[in-house]
């Protein structure tokens, strides 16, 4: 029996559908939950001064809201391992149904502590008005009034983190200095004046949330960055990358390590994201597992 043209069209469409709608449960139920752990190796430094070693757990785009049971399954998982440093770079909550999550994160402690800075999702209470015209237009981007973030603040600090907000911590005995930018970014003086704070033979490291002005941390002399806000841009094509990453960066450096001169940089895709928004394609989310191995330069760190 031969089909009509119409029937034809009516088949394709009916096709299209159900392949789109296939795509959508996929990305939205499935991939969207299939947690990751990453490996990522950097050396950073330069000259040949002995190395020091560190293990780094980076976390970021938690988006906590209830419920979150596989989410915080996975996290507490993967940081029963020994870390140095476990560093959580913004987008810590959705909405204050989060809170109870922050005492479950951190199955235990790291050697050298856990650091958090705070994202734009923290500070602003995002309705879809905000999430579908701000593309549009930017003055609809953000709600016009921060939310208060000391709930948010105490809740991590009972779990266990130190959060950072344009301020440093010195882990002099380690040979550690780190920087932690509170959201959305930090003025470049200020920026300079806390990593003058660091002696030459420390390893410099800088949290953030948004990439945005990284040239800012590379010529303040940072070894290692890192931040999230991407997502890894949440929906990738094969061949082409991230469709959006919603920062400065281009496309192929949506999530994962790079270099700006001598800084490396690390992007997560993170763990979460909007639950009105949350599909991933090509894309699922991580955590990851920093090993860095540090040469000190003979004559300092960081570029004029």
């Amino acid at each position: 029996m031969s089909l009509t043209v119409k029937q034809v069209a009516q088949l394709v469409a009916g096709s299209a559908c159900l392949t789109g709608l296939g795509t959508l449960y996929y990305a939205n139920q499935i991939e969207a939950r299939q947690f990751r752990l990453e490996t990522v190796r950097v050396t950073t430094g330069g000259g040949d001064c002995p190395k020091s070693f560190w293990r780094i757990l980076h976390l970021s785009d938690l988006h906590l809201c209830h419920p979150e049971r596989e989410k915080i399954d996975f996290l507490r998982k993967i940081t029963q391992a020994q870390y140095d440093l476990v560093l959580l770079t913004g987008d810590v909550f959705e909405n204050f149904t989060g809170l109870p999550y922050a005492l479950e994160i951190l199955s235990r402690q790291p050697k050298l502590g856990a650091y958090a800075v705070l994202g734009n999702h923290d500070y602003y209470n995002y309705t879809l008005f905000h999430k579908t015209f701000g593309r549009l237009y930017r003055r609809f981007r953000h709600p016009p009034l921060k939310r208060d973030v000391e709930p948010f603040v105490r809740a991590l600090e009972r779990g266990g983190f130190t959060v950072l907000r344009n301020s440093s911590v010195n882990l002099k005995e380690n040979g550690i200095f780190m920087v932690g930018i509170d959201y959305p970014t930090i003025e470049h003086v200020h920026l300079r004046e806390l990593m003058s704070e660091a002696s030459d033979d420390q390893f410099k490291l800088v949290l953030f949330h948004v990439p945005v002005f990284l040239d800012r941390i590379r010529t303040a002399g940072a070894h290692l960055a890192v931040g999230g806000h991407t997502h890894g841009g949440q929906v990738r094509l094969p061949g082409y990358g991230a469709i959006i990453t919603d920062s400065e960066l281009p496309r192929h450096e949506a999530s994962g390590l790079f270099f700006r001169g001598k800084t490396a940089f690390h992007i997560s895709r993170g763990l979460g994201a909007d639950p009105r928004s949350n599909i991933r394609l090509f894309c699922p989310p991580a955590a990851t597992v920093i090993e860095v191995a540090h040469h000190q330069p003979a004559g300092g760190a960081g570029e004029p």
